[in-house]
């Protein structure tokens, strides 16, 4: 194996670049330890490396990191990502954890949509999962779940709490006040279906 370059990663880390692409990162007295330099590094250190430095110090970076949150898969895949552990590493962490309930996607997703479903749509509970990395098949079988046994508001619930929030008049709201909150409801990723729904009945058609 063969070390083609070795970067400053922070003031206390370097970056380690091997030839055939793959970067991780140690602490700088690891150099010494490991007599790490550019060249040929002998393959005993680098399994060490491998198989018992990195995946060691990344459990106890996402054990940090999870400790009084609850993160997605995901979110933690990528912080270790920006910490620069190899891929197999991270996988192998997230993989433990997951194993040890520590990591728990299905539990999250569930809390999440029961915890924001009484004020969002479905399209912007769907939107704020996938921007936690989510998996979106994952979201829709526990959304579907969820409303299927009674636990989630209505679309149209919904959109009559926050009517009633927005102080609609829904017996002698001006079609332009209609039209205003029409293009909110939208907004807020209802469907036309159910603002229908709720507004058919209304002096103004939508």
């Amino acid at each position: 194996m063969h070390i083609k370059d070795i970067t400053e990663f922070n003031s206390a880390k370097v970056k380690i670049t091997l030839d055939n692409g793959i970067a991780f990162v140690l602490y700088k007295g690891d150099l010494s330890k490991y007599k790490i330099e550019i060249g040929e590094i002998e393959d005993d250190i680098i399994n060490e490396i491998f198989g018992e430095v990195l995946p060691k110090r990344a459990l106890d970076r996402s054990l940090k990191i999870i400790t009084g949150k609850d993160l997605t898969c995901g979110e933690l895949k990528k912080k270790l990502e920006k910490d620069l552990y190899p891929e197999d590493v991270i996988e192998e962490t997230l993989e433990r954890l997951k194993n040890e309930r520590l990591l728990n996607d299905e539990r999250y997703i569930r809390l999440y949509i029961e915890s924001k479903s009484a004020k969002k749509s479905k399209r912007d509970i769907m939107s704020a999962l996938y921007q936690k990395d989510i998996d979106l098949n994952l979201a829709e079988k526990i959304f579907d779940e969820l409303k299927s046994d009674g636990s989630l508001s209505s679309e149209e619930d919904l959109i009559i709490k926050l009517l009633h929030k927005r102080h609609y008049d829904f017996e002698n709201a001006s079609f332009e006040d209609t039209q205003k909150q029409i293009k909110y409801l939208c907004s807020k990723g209802f469907s036309y279906d159910s603002i229908h729904s709720v507004l058919k009945g209304g002096e103004y058609s939508i």
